[in-house]
């Protein structure tokens, strides 16, 4: 799952891992990704930190409250100006602007290959 307002980049991401063999979901804000992950279980989440209606630390404080998500892989996606908020939260960082390579690296760490 992946968790953005940017809808630009959004596609591209969804694009590229759909391409390498990924299913993909995505929400725009952490009130919608909570709502979405609570139906769908997905095998991981890589979340935006500042969005609008619920940020990223909010909505990962609020995921990780409920023990059913204690072991949901859950990567922040942010700048550099915010690694370290959340450090209790996140299981690993992926910086903007990212690269495909640290992208599928970071995934294949938590979930493996595409089935």
């Amino acid at each position: 799952m992946i968790v953005d307002d940017n809808q630009l980049l959004v596609q591209a991401l969804c694009d590229y891992l759909e391409k390498s063999g990924y299913d993909t979901m995505v929400a725009h804000n952490g009130k919608q990704a909570l709502e979405l992950i609570e139906k769908e279980q997905p095998e991981m989440v890589i979340m935006d930190i500042i969005m609008p209606v619920m940020g990223g630390l909010e909505a990962t404080k609020i995921l990780r409250a409920n023990p059913q998500n204690k072991n949901l892989p859950v990567i922040a996606f942010t700048s550099q100006s915010n690694i370290g908020q959340g450090d209790e939260l996140f299981n690993d960082y992926l910086l903007k602007p990212f690269d495909y390579d640290n992208l599928v690296r970071i995934i294949q760490k938590f979930i493996g290959r595409p089935k």
